[in-house]
């Protein structure tokens, strides 16, 4: 383990002038400390190859404090990138050397690894910023709920299409009528790619561990097995032991634009279409489908996922009403709100674009009297909403509240996966109605 440096300023860029002038008369030990200025926070990272190397891109405006991987080599572009900043692979020693010095913590690491390291965080008093999905089981989302809702720290769910602007145009234009009282909801995506797809009906085989990798690290609370390049460092997001395959990946980014247009509640039903089942990997392609119930603005709602490949072909929706043919054969990831005066589309995983409405008749009317902005728009992004809402000691936009019902929302489309049956929840109590494989899926595994 390297030996710890002391903590030392590294700024990518000036701060954000706009952040100048924020007061830091902060005391209370979940807000920011003296030792912070008013224009940066002390950050610490947990995971810092992947995606995680973005996140610490995105904040290098701010004091990096320390960073913990268990990969050396994966690490190693943002370890030569920031060379003043200790780091280490065992995240618990980053948190004992550093919890007086650090504001907030990122974590991007393989899903099974967010409850322990997310609670770890939590339990240190220290805000956190989570990548999504919140967690790959039912039980481990509440729990990590349960904790930040019992905590004073700021939380946010890395589902960073919410900080989008079009997301709030998307929920405006809905609610205004542009398609109608919407009836269903189309997902399509092209994940997970072949490359990255695994089958298995076995455990992998074993090989020797890497010496660039603590293995016993990174398998954290699942139970011991050899280590498996079809495991780490790139494919274990299609074994249930470590994700729960392309629909927690994705289909968190697209369940995350409903929640926030519609205001989804739990659904009443999910049923799901897959290639062969596996108790060990996700299939190489699904159709799922959520069945909720009427609410007050709008009637009955279905929503069906359509995502992988079958046989090396992307899986698409046949038709998608109002929606042009040429539009959907071109298009490898897309929403479409289908309602009854039109089709809102967005060709993206995210509103990352302001919806197109069809038919085209429908477009031109709706444009001609756009309805009043009536949503606050987003102020640099999704992680500057997290960093906002600790210096304003207020909610960020996608906190744990709100991101364990979207996971829970979209994991028991997993469920339905895997066991091949219909799956009725409860959401109240945690428990699965009259599926018995389901309820025992509940928890993670051993």
């Amino acid at each position: 383990m390297k030996r710890p440096r002391p903590s030392t300023t590294y700024t990518r860029r000036q701060a954000i002038a706009a952040l100048a002038g924020i007061s830091m008369a902060l005391a209370a030990p979940h807000r920011l400390r003296a030792a912070s200025t008013p224009q940066r926070l002390r950050l610490a990272f947990i995971g810092v190859g992947g995606h995680g190397r973005a996140n610490v891109l995105n904040l290098a405006d701010h004091e990096l404090v320390a960073f913990a991987d268990v990969d050396d080599v994966r690490a190693s572009e943002i370890y030569a990138q920031f060379p003043a900043v200790p780091h280490y692979r065992d995240y618990r020693a980053l948190l004992d050397r550093h919890a007086k010095s650090i504001d907030g913590v990122v974590v991007s690491t393989p899903d099974h690894l967010h409850l322990t390291m997310g609670r770890a965080v939590i339990d240190a008093g220290k805000h956190l910023y989570l990548e999504k999905p919140l967690a790959p089981t039912l039980w481990e989302c509440r729990e990590l709920r349960r904790a930040a809702e019992s905590s004073r720290v700021k939380t946010q769910l890395g589902v960073h299409g919410h900080g989008f602007e079009a997301l709030r145009v998307l929920r405006e234009w809905l609610d205004a009528g542009a398609a109608g009282r919407v009836e269903s909801v189309v997902l399509w995506s092209d994940r997970m790619k072949p490359r990255d797809f695994v089958h298995a009906d076995a455990p992998a085989a074993g090989v020797a561990v890497p010496a660039t990798l603590d293995w016993s690290l990174w398998l954290g609370p699942r139970h011991a097995r050899p280590y498996s390049p079809l495991y780490a460092p790139n494919r274990w997001r299609n074994w249930w032991d470590f994700g729960a395959g392309p629909l927690t990946d994705i289909g968190v980014h697209m369940f995350d634009v409903l929640q926030f247009a519609l205001d989804l509640p739990s659904p009443e039903l999910v049923a799901a279409e897959t290639a062969d089942r596996s108790a060990f990997t996700a299939p190489a392609w699904s159709r799922v489908e959520w069945r909720f119930a009427a609410a007050s603005n709008r009637g009955p709602l279905s929503v069906t996922w359509i995502g992988g490949h079958r046989d090396g072909v992307l899986v698409k929706p046949d038709t998608v009403p109002g929606l042009p043919a040429e539009l959907l054969t071109k298009t490898d990831n897309g929403i479409a709100f289908v309602g009854t005066e039109g089709t809102l589309f967005i060709p993206d995983m995210r509103a990352s674009v302001r919806p197109r409405i069809f038919p085209l008749e429908r477009e031109r009317e709706f444009m001609a009297a756009l309805p009043p902005r009536r949503l606050p728009r987003p102020v640099g992004g999704h992680h500057q909403d997290w960093i906002d809402a600790i210096r304003q000691d207020r909610p960020a936009s996608a906190p744990f509240s709100y991101g364990a019902p979207l996971t829970e929302t979209v994991i028991l489309g997993t469920l339905a996966q895997r066991t091949g049956k219909p799956v009725r929840w409860n959401a109240d109590e945690l428990r699965v109605l009259d599926n018995p494989e389901a309820a025992a899926l509940i928890r993670p595994p051993g």
